[in-house]
């Protein structure tokens, strides 16, 4: 095997590697996702939670996004941590979760609550209960920052 192909799967290994044990990402193994250790803490509203996913820089990672309802419905665990939530990683959650997904009606969107696993289409200006969970598919292309070789 050539060198350079050699280099290339070093850097992919070690940034998969990176992603597995850095602080403030969980690696989704059974899903191929890398989640954030937690959500943003604070209401915001749909939009806000967008833009904060697409600013977060984590775990070597700058294109994190914001997750689709289904994405959110397969954290749901069949019991509840000591926080009360439903969830199947170690993340730190603070209320219901907002998702990519459009809502029922227009300028709605999905939200999800790990309390009891369920989805409520809420209205995207609403700020009150709903966070932004950002997560990153380490499968795409060019998704984090350049390995430094010395």
């Amino acid at each position: 095997m050539p060198i350079h192909m050699k280099l290339i799967i070093f850097c992919f290994s070690v940034s998969l590697l990176m992603a597995q044990t850095k602080p403030g990402v969980w690696q989704d193994a059974a899903n191929d996702k890398i989640w954030a250790s937690s959500d943003n803490g604070s209401g915001v509203s749909w939009s806000q939670a967008a833009n904060y996913c697409r600013a977060l820089t984590l775990g070597g990672f700058r294109d994190w996004r914001l997750p689709s309802i289904d994405e959110l419905q397969q954290l749901v665990g069949p019991s509840a941590n000591a926080s009360g939530y439903r969830i199947t990683g170690p993340i730190k959650l603070t209320g219901w979760q907002w998702s990519s997904s459009p809502g029922l009606e227009r300028g709605e969107a999905w939200a999800l609550d790990f309390g009891d696993g369920g989805r409520a289409s809420v209205v995207a200006g609403d700020s009150g209960l709903n966070r932004a969970l950002c997560v990153h598919d380490p499968a795409k292309k060019d998704r984090h920052f350049p390995a430094v070789l010395f």
